[in-house]
């Protein structure tokens, strides 16, 4: 329980100005973007050093106060919401890019460093920093870390564990492990930055990071395609890869996704004069002469009688508006109705097979609501969203969609897929996490977590079920 004295200690060690107990500050900490959970954080603080953490995180391990580490809180698993009267420590003050060295390709920077100030950064250089995701403005490159974010580049880039050449980590004990050497090779033993990456704040809490960066991409060529049926999208994703392009994205959606983006996204509009099933965005890089390769690409395609329809972005205004066709679609989704999300993978040669066996349990849902899916599809990554109507309950919508939800998950056990593939497990589907691993999986990652963390503190209640 939270004393006096403990927040005069954090006010002694932070200044007044960054220990936050007022209820609206309480709130905004308190919750990321799943909204489901109501926040209720003993106090907010906010440090500036990593000797900040390690002696906040040293003081409330000797005092048994929780801790629920916090970057841009954009995440959509509850993975940053703090329920249960923790401290919430947010990063947001760790947020200075400390090196780039555009010889190495690489750039040291605080955990609270957004996503698009690396990418702006490294764009100074001229070089690039390949993690792509929507909340770029908002996420915090120790929230990724955290995470394991994704993207829509990932086809191409991987995720962010691919970008981690090293790690500044506080352990739930106070002690500061350094392992931002930021070497590309280093065969001594266990790679201990994997641990945290992908780990969710439980584990550790990371201050800093080298991350990688890489050459600009070539200039994209973006094509948005018609398509009659799923099973053709991994036959497309195959012709594309035996033609030897490099693929920078390989996205689809349906027509229950595009119909509502043309409905609430401002300026949205169809590229095609009829209303297709299932559409793919495929972005290329031109080749190395700079000749462009997508118009040859499309003619196989068409020739394999795979689409119906396609068009080429022939200036970057049109490429960003096609694109805007799928990346807006989680903002108009919100404006539509209730949402309920999951976020899954499956290995790319079984998607096909999922998608039909997917198809009665969208047939038996509630007639009232929608099953909307997209993806990174190039990846094996489906977003599945139940949709329902406003005018219905909140709580009794999320109560139906859970039903669905719970059959999507058993036919994915089946096909031994991931119930998280970008967004982790959080508070969200700590009861689901068996559809993924096995007993064995998860009784050595507790045993993981009870050596790093034996008062169990750090981040509580996420990732395990209760």
């Amino acid at each position: 329980m939270l004393h006096e004295s403990h927040l005069a200690y954090f006010r002694k060690l932070l200044g007044d100005a960054f220990v936050l107990t007022g209820a609206n500050d309480l709130e905004a900490y308190g919750r990321d973007w799943t909204r489901i959970h109501t926040p209720k954080p003993a106090a907010v603080v906010l440090p500036a050093s990593t000797a900040d953490v390690a002696a906040l995180v040293k003081y409330c391990a000797a005092h048994q106060l929780a801790i629920v580490p916090s970057g841009g809180r954009t995440g959509l698993a509850a993975g940053a919401v703090a329920a249960n009267g923790e401290i919430v420590l947010s990063l947001n003050r760790l947020n200075q890019i400390e090196d780039v060295d555009a010889v190495g390709m690489t750039m040291r920077v605080q955990a609270g460093v957004t996503t698009q100030q690396a990418q702006e950064a490294a764009k100074e250089v001229g070089l690039f920093f390949p993690l792509d995701l929507a909340a770029k403005g908002s996420c915090h490159i120790g929230g990724n870390i955290a995470t394991n974010a994704g993207g829509v580049k990932f086809i191409r880039f991987g995720g962010m564990r691919e970008q981690v050449l090293g790690l500044e980590v506080v352990l739930p004990s106070g002690e500061i492990l350094d392992l931002n050497t930021g070497l590309r090779k280093n065969n001594t033993g266990y790679d201990l930055r994997q641990l945290f990456i992908g780990s969710e704040g439980t584990l550790g809490i990371v201050t800093k990071a080298t991350i990688r960066l890489t050459p600009p991409p070539r200039n994209m060529q973006v094509s948005v395609m018609a398509v009659r049926k799923f099973a053709d999208i991994p036959a497309i994703l195959g012709v594309c890869n035996r033609a030897g392009v490099q693929l920078t994205a390989f996205e689809f959606f349906t027509r229950e996704a595009h119909e509502i983006v043309l409905q609430h996204a401002m300026g949205a509009r169809s590229p095609f004069a009829e209303i297709s099933p299932y559409y793919v965005l495929l972005e290329v890089e031109e080749g190395p002469s700079g000749q462009q390769v997508m118009e040859p690409l499309l003619e196989q395609i068409f020739t394999e009688d795979l689409i119906t329809d396609a068009v080429i972005a022939q200036s970057s205004a049109q490429a960003k508006e096609l694109w805007g066709l799928r990346e807006n679609i989680t903002e108009s989704i919100a404006k539509h109705g209730h949402v309920r999300k999951n976020d899954i993978s499956l290995a790319i040669n079984q998607l096909t097979d999922f998608i039909a066996d997917l198809e009665p349990i969208v047939q038996s849902a509630p007639k009232d609501m929608q099953l909307v899916i997209f993806g990174h599809l190039g990846d094996g990554n489906l977003h599945i969203n139940y949709v329902g109507p406003k005018s219905q309950d909140f709580a009794a919508f999320q109560a139906r969609a859970r039903e669905v939800e719970l059959q999507v998950f058993a036919l994915l056990g089946r096909y031994k897929g991931s119930i998280s593939a970008e967004h982790g497990i959080g508070l969200l589907k700590t009861k689901d996490l068996h559809f993924s691993r096995s007993d064995a999986e998860i009784a050595l990652m507790r045993q993981i977590k009870s050596l790093l963390d034996p008062k169990g503190l750090l981040n509580p209640g996420k990732i395990f079920p209760g």
